[in-house]
């Protein structure tokens, strides 16, 4: 199973990769680069211009003066007859017209014959082609398509879903890696006596909370986190009792994290076993640790006033 979602992800972020390139370079090409640097696109829709130019590439031409073309270019222009369409074909002669302007011939490279027309270029400027993009024209034609136009609605979607999948999998993945697993064995059976250790583990707390923020603030911090144990306790407690996971492990953290900030180690560790008997749910484990919190809180608290009166 876990073989198959990773080729899932991999499969999604690779598509999603591919699409997102594609995406943007079109975007680049075909609507920014225009406006920025001054070129033209159109797209190569027959083979007229064959091999050099294929159905489905894009023709990028830029400004030219008028009056420079020559023999041998390839450029763009609306033809003078039917729809005046946008055509691409190279200029087999150029005419000076007795009025100032400029008409030329052209054929495609493919084609046998000239084209049956003769054409004034209009303006000062005409758009000679510079480059040809491959396929991309395939690709913006396709979109246009009824059938792609119909279904692309669905295929964004369908992609969405493989995205946000691989992104779900690959969070719980993570979070696996990083969730503690717990160790049965070293879990306490009994409220262990005070040590020189414990009581170093406060003076060593206070002293940073002293140097860090205010003397007098770790002393006023420390009464807080006496006041407050009570409250504490009582939510670990009835978390436990009602198998509530989030707001066990939210006031289990909670006694955790304070515990430790004031050097209250055993029950820092005490709530740490806690927790990871929640992660497990292993709730009986959690029940017996539970039980054993009032002593260990009662002797931290002890502890705690000591070292303060010291």
């Amino acid at each position: 199973m876990k073989q198959l979602r990773d080729i899932l992800v991999r499969l999604a972020n690779v598509l999603f990769t591919l699409v997102l390139v594609g995406c943007l370079l079109s975007f680049g090409l075909l609507a920014v680069g225009p406006h920025v640097f001054g070129y033209r696109t159109a797209t190569m829709l027959t083979g007229s211009m064959e091999p050099g130019i294929t159905p489905g590439d894009v023709v990028v031409s830029v400004p030219r003066p008028a009056q420079d073309v020559k023999v041998g270019d390839v450029i763009s222009y609306h033809i003078p007859v039917e729809d005046h369409r946008v055509e691409t074909h190279r200029v087999i002669e150029v005419i000076n017209n007795e009025d100032g302007t400029i008409a030329v011939r052209t054929q495609g490279d493919a084609n046998a014959e000239p084209d049956p027309w003769t054409a004034t270029l209009e303006g000062d400027t005409v758009w000679e082609m510079q480059a040809v993009v491959p396929w991309i024209g395939n690709g913006i034609r396709a979109l246009r398509t009824p059938f792609v136009q119909d279904n692309v609605f669905w295929a964004a979607i369908g992609l969405a879903l493989m995205l946000g999948l691989s992104m779900i999998w690959s969070r719980n993945e993570d979070e696996e890696e990083l969730m503690p697993t717990p160790a049965p064995a070293r879990l306490p059976v009994s409220v262990p006596a005070a040590t020189e250790a414990s009581h170093a583990s406060y003076v060593a707390a206070l002293t940073t909370l002293a140097e860090d923020l205010d003397p007098d603030y770790a002393v006023f911090y420390a009464g807080q986190w006496r006041e407050m144990l009570p409250s504490r306790l009582e939510r670990v407690s009835a978390a436990v009792d009602t198998r509530d996971f989030d707001a066990a492990m939210d006031s289990v953290l909670s006694l955790k994290v304070s515990s430790a900030s004031v050097g209250a180690s055993d029950l820092s560790d005490a709530a740490a076993f806690i927790e990871a008997a929640v992660r497990e749910r292993s709730w009986e484990t959690a029940d017996s640790l539970v039980a054993m919190l009032p002593q260990v809180a009662e002797r931290s608290q002890q502890e705690l006033v000591s070292c303060l009166a010291a």
